[in-house]
């Protein structure tokens, strides 16, 4: 592998920066006419033969931008363009590299150490394949309500609040749209001219004078121009927004250098995933990928910096993040099942015990939640190594295992009683009575996104034969599965119909995403009823339904043959004086406003 890596560097220090940095980018832009076009240009896997497209371009970013440029400056032409296909090559071959060394394993090896290296496989691939599966509005969204609250504190140590940030990164993305909407005006204007050109005129050199005019009056300037300034930012429009002190901080902080690094392995700190925006000249310009590429940075880098255990505030931080992913899971679930349910959170068994977060009661179900915002803890390499780290972090008391047995403990002591007496804020006496009947589902619902072995505990939770698997759900798979259910014009019951299926049957799904199954339930009558005799793998290719909803919701139409083609709908436009959807508290007019979030 090492001399994999060592090869792939040598030939990168032969392509420019902006080169190998575009043809990125054209992976990760959609261009597409009608629906059918968008349902398929807008899934990379449709584009490129790499297995894990975010993470691979992200490490060939990487590693482009760890090597001295020794390019010649020219802009490859199309024949030399295989070399990128050679490239991807390469990077395939090196990912590959690390799946081997999990199916490295005898055939007649014990069970126990099949599932070991499955397991390490699988938390693996989820760790370091999976890009963050979140719209941008979302990421926003989640940044204020989790670290507004914490802005002195933020500001004291980065010398910039959540707002400089959030307007940083919608700073990038104008940019990066205007000059997309910009070329595409300019290559309009220059079709426009071409189909007036007379093909059979008789005057073939007033046409001839014609073509020379057009070419060197405006429309070829600002053709070059805008091309010049696509995919890229000035520093000196980054200075006149935020002043020179602010826009430093942020352009040292997320601009990149390309230079000598002695970054290699995929499982290493990526440079480009850290600082995104790379310079392409001594310090005037950088180049955009993309703006999603950014915002997942900001992100991560304002969470680093919080949640350093070094920080005085640690524990309020800790405390507090705590009760917001609680609140913010609580006011999904009333906007599903409304005022049918009976709400509870700290629930006890007695006054001074041990709490549990939420408690719902809906008909002749008991749903007990317990939330986890603890963060996912990186695997081995080794999958002997691997699967010990990964097996004490799932059970402990922040980890999924953890909050289930935490739900398990609720259950049995409900479930022995007729009628029983619970405290609910920890001092509050409730009631639930006839308990015998009801059916108890345990949920487990985490901030972050743990990947295939929360799809599928099976392969690693702890638990008595005779009790149920839990429903493990994220923040944002719970916000996008609310879509879903009110795209498809879906009732209460659907969703805890849905729950007890996916509880009932956990064992027989084997996938890595909770929405495909969700679609798959909601859509596929076959899936319902086969999964219910037989393990089913659900194929991630295809077009996606809360891709279909998202892309709707802002006007562009997207076909999926599993739902009929409606009219196009959008989000209904916020009143200026109304709350913000961000969710920040303010009004919109003081918030969000004119950031192209929000406004449609």
């Amino acid at each position: 592998m090492d001399e994999k890596i060592k090869v792939l560097k040598e030939k990168l220090r032969y392509v420019g920066t902006r080169d190998l940095l575009g043809m990125i980018w054209i992976h990760f832009i959609t261009f597409a006419n009608g629906a059918s076009d968008m349902a398929e240009q807008s899934d990379i896997f449709n584009k490129t033969n790499l297995i894990s497209p975010q993470k691979q371009y992200t490490y060939l970013a990487g590693l482009l931008m760890s090597t001295d440029d020794k390019s010649d400056g020219h802009i490859i032409s199309a024949e030399e363009s295989e070399i990128y296909s050679k490239l991807e090559n390469d990077v395939q071959e090196i990912t590959l590299e690390y799946t081997k060394t999990f199916l490295d394993i005898d055939p007649s090896s014990k069970p126990d150490d099949i599932k070991r290296n499955l397991v390490s496989m699988v938390a693996f691939t989820s760790y370091f394949d999976t890009g963050i599966l979140r719209y941008a509005e979302q990421t926003i969204h989640l940044i204020k309500i989790l670290y507004s609250s914490f802005d002195l504190e933020l500001e004291s140590l980065t010398g910039l609040i959540t707002e400089d940030y959030i307007a940083f990164y919608q700073l990038v993305c104008d940019e990066f749209k205007s000059a997309m909407s910009s070329s595409k005006y300019e290559i309009d204007r220059i079709k426009k001219f071409l189909n007036s050109l007379n093909p059979y005129a008789v005057d073939v050199e007033k046409e001839y004078e014609r073509i020379i005019a057009f070419a060197q009056g405006s429309s070829g300037l600002n053709l070059q121009n805008v091309m010049d300034s696509l995919n890229s930012i000035k520093a000196s429009k980054v200075y006149d927004i935020f002043g020179k002190e602010k826009g430093k901080r942020l352009l040292n902080i997320f601009g990149l250098y390309r230079k000598e690094r002695e970054f290699s392995y995929y499982t290493a700190e990526n440079p480009f995933a850290e600082h995104p925006l790379c310079w392409i000249d001594g310090g005037e310009t950088l180049f955009i990928v993309h703006p999603q590429f950014l915002l997942n940075a900001i992100y991560n880098y304002i969470t680093e910096v919080l949640e350093n255990p070094q920080n005085k505030f640690a524990d309020k931080y800790k405390r507090v993040k705590a009760e917001i992913v609680e609140s913010q899971f609580l006011s999904y679930f009333k906007s599903i099942l409304g005022d049918k349910a009976i709400y509870h959170t700290s629930v006890c068994e007695e006054r001074g015990t041990k709490e549990h977060d939420i408690l719902i009661e809906f008909h002749d179900y008991i749903l007990i939640a317990e939330v986890k915002a603890s963060k996912v803890r990186e695997p081995f390499f080794n999958p002997q190594k691997a699967y010990k780290r990964i097996s004490d972090n799932f059970h402990s008391d922040s980890g999924i295992g953890g909050a289930y047995s935490q739900a398990i403990t609720l259950k049995k002591f409900i479930e022995c009683q007729k009628d029983i007496i619970l405290y609910e804020n920890k001092n509050n006496k409730f009631q639930i009575e006839n308990v015998p009947p009801k059916i108890i589902l345990p949920l487990v619902l985490t901030l972050n996104q743990f990947g295939g072995l929360a799809v599928n505990t099976s392969l690693i939770l702890e638990k008595d034969a005779d009790e149920p698997y839990p429903w493990v759900c994220n923040l944002h798979d719970f916000e996008n599965i609310i879509e879903i259910l009110e795209y498809l014009h879906k009732k209460s019951q659907d969703f805890i119909d849905y729950i007890a299926w996916r509880i009932n049957n956990h064992a027989n799904v084997l996938y890595s995403d909770e929405l495909d199954i969700v679609e798959g339930y909601f859509l596929d009558d076959q899936l319902r009823g086969g999964i219910e005799s037989s393990a089913v793998f659900l194929s991630p290719n295809g077009p996606s339904l809360i891709d279909k909803i998202y892309f709707e919701k802002h006007g562009i139409p997207y076909e999926h043959p599993g739902v009929k083609n409606t009219e196009v709908r959008k989000k209904k436009k916020v009143g200026r004086n109304k709350s913000c959807p961000c969710g920040s508290g303010k009004k919109f007019k003081k918030c969000c406003i004119g950031k192209g979030i929000y406004d449609y």
